[in-house]
Order: C-alpha cells, then structure tokens, then sequence
C-alpha cells in the first residue's frame, strides 16, 4: 500500500473491540472488487492475472464486489469449479475460462442499446444488460452453481431500505428486510443488479420466491411490502470499493478500485439538473474517501492488514520501485476512460488490463505479503489476453463446446423471474 500520512480512526485499537463491530474476525484473506464499469472490469482483469501468477487465488477465502467489479467476479466465480490450479496455486487455464469471456464482452457496446431498448414498454434496461451478461459469460448458470469457497457476494443498493443486498450462494439478504436461503437466482441476475447504474440502467426488480425471506434480528421492514419485489440499483450507490462483506470479518483486505474521481469543475453550471447531478456525484466521491481513510486507518492501527490498489494512481506512489516501467502518463490514460459499459478504443484496453497488473504488483509488493512475490512481473505474460483485444471474435483458444452446461438451467418456476 502507498505510504500515506494518515490518523487513526477513533476507536481503532488492535487491542481492545473491533472499530468496525466485527463480531468475528478470521485470519483469512478477502478480495474487493470496486465499481466502474468495463474500465474496472479491466483492470480487475489485469490484477486476476497477477494474483494467479503468486498463487493467491485459491488463497482467497471471500469475494466481494460491486457494479463493473461484480461482473468480473462472476466470470470467476462461474468459471472456479473449472479452473485446474497446479501444485503453486497457478490456475493454468486462467487466460482460457475467465479472460477470454471478459475480453469478449469488452469488445460489446452494452448500456446505449440497452438504455435504448428499455425505453419501449414492458422492458427494462437493467434486465436487458443482465441478458447480456448471461448469453456472454455465465450461462444461464445460477448462484447454486457456484463454489463454497472462495465465497462469492455481489452487491447491490436496495432503493427500498437505502441499504445493501447481498447476493450469494448460501443467502441473499437485507439486514432491514430479512434472509433468503440458498437463492436461485440466476447469476446474470444478481450481477446486473449489482451494475444497474441509475438513472439509465436502474432500477432492477428481483421477485423472490414467497414467503422464502425469513426476518432475521433487527429488521426492522420484514413485511410483505419490502420482501415480495426488490427494487435495486447499482451497489455502488452505497458502497463503490466492495468492502462491506469482507472488512467486518477477514483480517486481511486486498482492495482493487477502478472506480472514478470527481473531476474538477472551474466554472460549475449553476441549472437545477446540473447542480443534482453535480452534487449527487460529490455526495458518492465523499463516501468512497470516507472509506479510504477507513481503510488506511484500520491499516495503521493493525486492526487490518489492507493492501490496496487504484487506477488513479500512479506506481510511483507505493515507493517500491517501477520494474514494469508503467508510467504516471499510462495510469492517467487507463483512469481518463468513462465508467461506462462500451467498447473503448483497443489501445485504451490494453492499457487498462497492463494498469491492473502493474498497480497490484507494486501494492502487493508494498505489502507484509511481499515474501510470496515468487515470480517477478511480466508484461509479456499478458501477451495472449491483450493481444485478443479487438480482434473480431476473442478466444484464446476457447472453443463453441467449451461452454459449462448446469443442471440449473432448467430453471424453477419461482425466484427467478425480474419484472
């Protein structure tokens, strides 16, 4: 992690309760994936890439993510059963199951179209975008199908209770609403909630199986009105690093933000639309500092171990040294791209996925977990994902027959259905 100046947060004590009101903290290690759209959907891509090189995958006992992050998560997660990890931890078939889809789905103009489609009747965008998720890389797979560990959670903001759902194999819940147990949600489903950016793409509606949301202790709006049909946008809104299933519990934090900045304004336009939108993205950039400082406060106090990496600064910044020569100017390129869910230029591509790699090297390289820096980074090593970056129809030498086949797919007839 880059050498900060910082103050410990009040009530920050290794030694005494835990800041954040953990009521069990583990040893083990968790992974957040950030918001952002395609551009962090790269660039998680491009630190998925170096973990695997150091044999962290299969070390992670918990992933969390949000928005652009939740959509490289599921290829991951549908992906994980597949993976054939050698005796160093190395999933050798990485490049095949994981980055070729993500790659191809890059190459895909998703949220015009999908805005577009979702203005006829009786369509919604969100769900739209969801589709495409599914046809692209999961396959009418659902939360069922995927591993018991590492755990998967993808977030999503409920416009219902203002605060999280949480999606994942063993529940979805809302603390104000409740628990439902071993949803059968479709994957697609859960990632396009957790994407669904407002106002264009949001919101989703999910309508869980009756009577299937159990109040748990707490909630506070368990009724029929809050459980019968989510109403959910992008869990961003609430959370953009991903943090929340995995800061309360796991000791060790390894944070992957390809989120945006809010950009400077000098001459801001003072018309009420622009002042609301002006003002709602200040409000979002004031929580994700919020919970940057957090983290770096946990980090001082040895309350958590928190290894984190963001596209908006440069390597230089976590004074280990630049062996891959990834520039300041490369990493200002890589965060200039929109959060958007389109196609950008190869060139920018490319660069994004090297950004990813290069910023979690040097974090991780900052980090107490530098003693598991067993192979040094190399850009070449990347060569067979960036170099199917524009190409017509990415494979990696994925073949049509490749493609997982569920016992899922015959889908329930409750659960899974969104309005």
């Amino acid at each position: 992690m880059a050498e900060v100046t910082i103050s410990t947060p009040v009530g920050a004590d290794a030694a005494g309760p835990d800041f954040l009101g953990a009521g069990k903290l583990e040893d083990g290690i968790g992974l957040c994936l950030s918001g952002g759209g395609f551009r962090a959907m790269l660039f998680h891509l491009g630190a998925f890439v170096r973990l695997n090189e150091l044999g962290l995958l299969p070390r992670l006992v918990r992933i969390a993510s949000v928005s652009g992050g939740s959509i490289a998560a599921g290829a991951l997660a549908v992906a994980w059963k597949r993976l054939n990890f050698d005796e160093a931890g190395v999933a050798v078939n990485l490049d095949q199951l994981v980055a070729a889809p993500l790659i191809a789905l890059a190459q895909k103009r998703v949220d015009v179209p999908a805005i577009g489609a979702g203005l006829l009747p009786f369509l919604s965008a969100a769900n739209l975008a969801a589709r495409v998720y599914d046809r692209s890389l999961f396959h009418e797979a659902t939360l069922q199908d995927l591993p018991d560990s590492p755990r998967f959670s993808f977030t999503a903001t409920s416009l219902q209770t203002g605060t999280l759902w949480r999606f994942a194999k063993e529940y979805a819940a809302d603390w104000r609403v409740g628990r439902w147990d071993k949803p059968s949600l479709k994957v697609s489903i859960a990632v396009g909630a957790s994407a669904a950016f407002p106002p264009y793409l949001s919101p989703l509606y999910v309508k869980p199986p009756q009577d299937l949301i159990v109040a748990t202790e707490g909630a506070d709006l368990s009724g029929e009105n809050f459980s019968r049909s989510l109403c959910l946008t992008d869990g961003g809104i609430y959370d953009n690093l991903g943090l929340e299933p995995v800061w309360k519990r796991y000791r060790t934090i390894l944070v992957s933000d390809g989120g945006a900045l809010t950009s400077g304004l000098p001459s801001p336009r003072s018309n009420w639309l622009s002042q609301a939108v002006r003002t709602t993205n200040i409000a979002l950039q004031q929580g994700i500092n919020m919970r940057r400082r957090m983290l770096r406060g946990l980090h001082a106090s040895g309350a958590r171990n928190v290894v984190y990496w963001g596209i908006n600064d440069p390597v230089a910044a976590y004074n280990v040294g630049n062996p891959l020569d990834f520039t300041k100017a490369d990493s200002d390129i890589a965060a200039a791209a929109p959060t958007r869910l389109t196609r950008y230029p190869t060139d920018t591509q490319k660069l994004i996925v090297r950004a990813g790699y290069a910023h979690a090297d040097a974090a991780l390289r900052a980090s107490s977990l530098r003693d598991l820096m067993t192979h040094s980074a190399d850009f070449s090593r990347l060569m067979a994902i960036t170099s199917a970056i524009g190409a017509s129809s990415p494979s990696l030498g994925t073949k049509k027959g490749d493609r997982p086949r569920y016992a899922s797919e015959a889908r329930p007839a409750h659960g899974n259905e969104v309005d």
